[in-house]
């Protein structure tokens, strides 16, 4: 999380696109996020905890408050974000980008299991 943070200050579009679970980066919007990243003045963060679970792969959440001011003031935004392990990356499950997978089919993380077995879960939480 710490590092997405950091993308998001040093204006890192590649990074925070290729730290994203694969199967949803065509749903991101660049544009917007370089948007975001560069007309904001970055505060801070507080990461407030960190759940990281066993088994193959592994899954993490990671609770934080991300500050930072922009044209229309200052804010704040708090969001428990899940985690995906795959090839020794750990891939952000972006909340807000839809999948299209159904129980049985493919987990999107590639793990080679099942959606409901695997990553099901994390989305949405």
């Amino acid at each position: 999380m710490r590092s997405r943070y950091s993308a998001y200050v040093l204006g890192l579009i590649d990074y925070l696109v290729g730290t994203t679970l694969p199967a949803q980066r065509d749903g991101l919007d660049r544009q917007s996020i370089s948007n975001w990243s560069a007309n904001s003045t970055w505060l801070g963060l507080e990461v407030e905890s960190s759940e990281v679970f066993g088994g193959q792969p592994e899954h993490a959440f990671v609770t934080f408050t991300a500050r930072w001011h922009d044209s229309s003031g200052e804010h704040s935004h708090r969001e428990r974000s899940s985690f995906v392990q795959n090839a020794g990356h750990w891939y952000f499950i972006d909340p807000t980008v839809q999948l299209k997978a159904g129980r049985n089919d493919a987990c999107p993380c590639a793990s080679g299991q099942k959606f409901k077995k695997c990553c099901a879960s994390y989305f949405g939480s």
